[in-house]
């Protein structure tokens, strides 16, 4: 009878959620499916081969539209709480570049994303537990009891619920490449005077967090099968 080597941690991983893999690949389109039937506009009228413009932005919206909910369902299966931690990355990232002057976006986008993960990287995740602590021992002048604060409690709880993954910072470098040729798409376009609005036209907040929020579980879930 053969044996199952199980010694590494993400192979162990990897197969004991294969089945949920299994079943994320078979449900993701049949719910789109059955999304686009109570939508409108997913279909092309009139017989025509190809849409009309108008029509182009109507599935576009709602291929965006379901991409986020999904999104948004996924990472917080994934990464519970710290999903939020995510989001307010992608957040600031899109405020940061589509707020300053031109000529400053390409150095803020790669100092911005670097930073983040040097800060990921020490910050330990931003467990809140800690940020809690932290919190509490700089208004206290570092005098902190830790057992009878409920805040840093409250902090402990919500890390708990970690999601799948709760380690969610350690595969988040392959979500700042995506952050960053988001960033210099963004730049480059501002200097094309002829251009495809739908292409490089600056995307809305929700569209641009759907994006690089299911891209993110994409490639994470690629490494891990790499791997």
């Amino acid at each position: 009878m053969l044996r199952k080597d199980v010694t590494d941690t993400q192979y162990r991983n990897l197969r004991k959620n294969l089945p949920y893999l299994a079943a994320l690949l078979v449900f993701h389109p049949l719910l789109r499916r059955l999304y686009n039937s109570f939508t409108h506009g997913a279909n092309l009228s009139n017989g025509e081969v190809r849409p009309t413009p108008e029509e182009a932005d109507r599935r576009l919206n709602q291929r965006a539209s379901f991409d986020f909910g999904y999104a948004v369902l996924y990472l917080l299966a994934l990464h519970g709480v710290s999903a939020f931690k995510v989001f307010t990355i992608l957040y600031l990232n899109y405020n940061l570049v589509t707020s300053l002057p031109r000529k400053y976006i390409p150095v803020a986008a790669w100092v911005f994303n670097v930073g983040i993960l040097f800060a990921n990287e020490l910050g330990h995740g931003y467990r809140l537990r800690e940020v809690a602590s932290a919190v509490l021992g700089f208004f206290s002048g570092g005098v902190v009891n830790e057992s009878n604060s409920s805040l840093i409690a409250w902090g402990g709880w919500l890390d708990s619920y970690g999601g799948l993954m709760s380690r969610w910072e350690v595969l988040f470098n392959i979500t700042v490449l995506r952050l960053i040729s988001f960033d210099l798409d963004y730049y480059w376009s501002l200097d094309r005077r002829d251009y495809s609005p739908v292409e490089v036209r600056p995307l809305l907040l929700t569209t641009y967090m759907c994006y690089a929020a299911a891209l993110m579980a994409q490639r994470r879930n690629s490494l891990i099968l790499r791997v």
